[in-house]
């Protein structure tokens, strides 16, 4: 797994490649986590991601709890049909909103602050 992260607009992007599981999933939580602060706004951009595990959601879990405590906000990006459909069957659906692609993520969460 890579991550590449960039900030522009005062949106931060996460670019995740590869697979989010039980080996990759504590880099991720490590990198991710401490981006959410205070009315951040982040995309996470997971086009490049071919597989998400229990380990992986409990990534998003932990993302999704901090991005609402901190009053911040958080979306992603490029999910592939199978993972967007492990996502609904968890429950994990109504979680963030999800954007095809990149750009469409970036026109939404500037929109929604304005």
């Amino acid at each position: 797994m890579e991550i590449k992260i960039c900030t522009q607009d005062e949106v931060t992007r996460i670019e995740i490649t590869g697979k989010l599981d039980s080996i990759t999933a504590p880099d991720a939580q490590e990198k991710i986590m401490p981006l959410i602060v205070p009315e951040s706004r982040l995309v996470l951009d997971m086009c490049n991601v071919s597989y998400v595990s229990s380990a992986g959601l409990r990534v998003l879990l932990m993302v999704a709890k901090k991005t609402a405590q901190e009053e911040a906000k958080t979306v992603l990006s490029g999910l592939s049909e199978e993972i967007l459909d492990i996502m609904e069957m968890t429950g994990f659906g109504n979680m963030f909103k999800n954007y095809k692609t990149y750009v469409e993520a970036i026109d939404n969460i500037l929109k929604d602050e304005s």
